[in-house]
């Protein structure tokens, strides 16, 4: 064998010793990752909306992967059954009371499913049990809400311009002058009152308003004529019965009219 042809056989086989140890590297690698020659069980769930889940999608129980999504199939027009593939040593572990929820990794990542829920005293599922998945998530709890709000914004907006839509510019800015102007007016006029004269005013009519109360007070208290003129109801009986005998005593009447003469005199 010629010097050149042992080189050339020397070089491929370590090229493939290399591609073979990098094989069974990946291997060991992906079957430490998800377990490919452990021993699978398989749970199904049926669903309205597949949400964009795909075959390989992983499916975790209590934020454990134990398992990936085996086959996504379409039963009928409003029903979606999904294969699940889990490791069969977690069955033990997921009751026949437990739900499946679909979660999304980040905001706008890839889909998964979480088996939630679950007694302790529940009894656990077996090979080909199906579970019922809640399909009402809080993402999609929250997308639907900002869209009721977006709805409401946007109706908010159309009344503002509806409104303000009839108002020509020249008036807008003749308000906004106006408005500018009596600041203005009312600047200046807070500027040219004295602060020794706004506060004698000010305490002017505080004590007037001190002095007011008393009096108040003092009339309802009494005694006195104001009080008794407005809290007594036999002066208001005496009066009524003396202006009542005035116009019925026509002595009497001459007497006011004498007396109202000798007054204007």
């Amino acid at each position: 064998m010629r010097p050149e042809d042992k080189k050339s056989i020397l070089i491929t086989g370590s090229f493939v010793t290399f591609l073979l140890l990098v094989t069974a590297i990946s291997l060991f690698l992906i079957s430490k990752e998800s377990k490919l020659f452990s021993l699978k069980a398989e749970i199904t769930t049926r669903v309205s909306n597949a949400q964009s889940l795909r075959e390989g999608a992983a499916v975790h129980f209590k934020g454990i992967k134990i398992g990936s999504v085996a086959r996504v199939e379409i039963a009928s027009v409003d029903d979606i059954i999904i294969h699940l593939a889990v490791e069969q040593e977690f069955l033990k572990w997921i009751k026949t009371d437990s739900y499946i929820a679909i979660r999304t990794q980040g905001v706008l990542g890839d889909k998964y499913l979480e088996i939630l829920g679950g007694l302790t005293d529940s009894e656990s599922i077996k090979n080909g049990h199906r579970l019922v998945t809640n399909e009402d998530s809080q993402f999609d709890k929250f997308i639907n809400k900002g869209e009721d709000i977006l709805v409401v914004a946007n109706r908010v907006l159309l009344k503002l311009d509806t409104l303000m839509g009839p108002v020509e510019n020249n008036r807008i800015d003749n308000i906004l002058s106006n408005i500018e102007k009596f600041s203005q007016k009312a600047d200046r006029l807070f500027s040219a009152v004295e602060p020794k004269k706004l506060s004698s005013a000010v305490n002017g009519l505080s004590d007037a308003s001190h002095a007011f109360e008393e009096v108040m007070t003092r009339i309802q208290k009494g005694p006195g004529s104001a009080h008794s003129l407005i809290y007594d109801p036999t002066v208001h009986e005496d009066l009524k019965s003396l202006l009542g005998g005035a116009q019925r005593s026509r002595v009497l009447q001459y007497f006011i009219r004498e007396t109202i003469k000798e007054n204007n005199r």
